[in-house]
């Protein structure tokens, strides 16, 4: 009788973790991803009045169904994680990570034929299927491939890559949808991936793939994640994440409406903030990932976390003028920019190496459901008061975060 691929052991040799001098080709693609995937992701945001204007819908969508389109695609990327995470602990990072970046391309080539709300809400929706593919086997990956007091380093430079994306492509694509409507930054950046998916398969190797007596099952699956939630550490770490980006969320997604609706920045201005505030975010990957393998995760986290909570009310009550405004806005974004790389670190340090991916999928879920539960309440909270309650609940979540962190998630202790 033939055996089906369901059916089939899975019994790969565990590979060892290759030289670390190949740094940089490992990072290039990795980082390339994280560029692309960070400019289609926070373009949506400040080009959200274009779309208005440009959906061929009979009537303009509401502030709370524009939401939708940022939880549609957090929601349908944290299922599709959790469904490959075990998968790349079976199969290998690298396989994954060529097809999720193939599948990204795809989806956001798919982004010019949508011209009604409801096209772009499943082309957000299946964009977000893709990232999930791809987005906790990067992490998982790195965990692999660099040892944990070199992981804060790592992440933190793959990372500039979200910064670069807020420097270069994210000012440059609110142009580009100017000008040629705002299908057309999407349509570029699937071009871009197609190239990021190239490098993945020329440069990622293999890092080590899990033997498993076991064949692979959904019901397999179900009960590694049922384990993994049994065990604390994990719980918890999912759990902050989750915080990190529901705060994000609450604060990002109506940022720049808020500021052309009440405070009259054009669209140039709003390109000149996010080209300053991306500079803030390269400073904040770099330093937060690099103190954190000296001085340890939890205090960097922390600490730019309280940060966080004490620039936010100024952008909220007291910024009026571009200056101000983009000051107090790149403080906001270095100091949570500073907690990506040693949370990073943290998160692949607290479970087995067979279990990382699984793990990664998990968390990266976690964050992806607190994004997209953000960005939905953020539009009610923003239609039916005001952006200075979308600020508030963010500093709420932050704190709370804090608190979970500081008591509840040890330091790993890993060479």
């Amino acid at each position: 009788m033939k055996t089906t691929l369901l059916e089939k052991k899975i019994k790969p040799e565990i590979l060892p973790n290759p030289a670390v001098g190949n740094s940089f080709f490992i990072i290039a693609p990795l980082w390339l991803t994280a560029f692309i995937v960070s400019c289609q992701l926070f373009i949506v945001a400040p080009l959200l009045p274009l779309i208005e204007d440009e959906l061929l819908n009979p009537a303009q969508p509401s502030d709370f169904a524009l939401g939708f389109l940022g939880t549609a695609y957090s929601i349908l990327l944290s299922i599709s994680t959790l469904i490959i995470g075990p998968i790349s602990d079976l199969v290998g990072r690298r396989k994954i990570l060529i097809w999720g970046t193939a599948l990204i391309s795809v989806t956001l080539l798919l982004h010019g034929l949508a011209t009604h709300y409801e096209s772009l809400l499943i082309v957000r929706a299946c964009t977000g299927v893709a990232a999930g593919v791809y987005s906790g086997s990067m992490v998982a990956f790195v965990g692999d491939y660099f040892p944990y007091n070199r992981r804060g380093w790592a992440t933190g430079w793959i990372m500039t890559g979200v910064a670069s994306g807020l420097i270069i492509g994210t000012p440059g694509g609110i142009l580009l949808a100017d000008t040629f409507g705002f299908q057309s930054p999407f349509m570029i950046f699937g071009i871009l991936m197609g190239f990021a998916c190239l490098m993945a398969w020329r440069f990622i190797p293999e890092t080590r793939v899990i033997s498993r007596e076991e064949s692979f099952s959904l019901i397999r699956t179900f009960n590694t994640y049922t384990k993994l939630l049994k065990t604390p550490r994990p719980v918890t770490g999912a759990f902050v994440h989750c915080l990190i980006f529901m705060s994000i969320g609450f604060f990002i997604f109506f940022f720049p409406k808020w500021l052309e609706e009440d405070l009259g920045f054009t669209i140039q201005q709003l390109a000149l903030l996010f080209v300053i505030g991306g500079i803030g975010i390269v400073i904040g990957t770099t330093s937060g990932g690099m103190l954190s393998d000296r001085f340890g995760r939890k205090p960097i986290i922390i600490g730019s976390s309280l940060a966080m909570v004490l620039v936010l009310p100024w952008i909220a009550y007291w910024a009026q003028g571009l200056w101000s405004v983009t000051v107090l806005t790149t403080l906001a974004l270095l100091f949570g920019a500073m907690r990506t790389g040693p949370m990073m670190a943290l998160l692949t340090a607290i479970t087995t190496d067979s279990k990382r991916g699984t793990l990664m999928g998990l968390v990266v879920a976690a964050g992806q459901f607190g994004l997209g539960v953000s960005t939905a309440t953020s539009g009610w909270v923003y239609e039916h008061l005001s952006f200075e309650w979308n600020v508030i609940a963010s500093i709420l979540v932050i704190l709370v975060m804090m608190g979970v962190l500081w008591k509840l998630l040890p330091e790993p202790k890993e060479n």
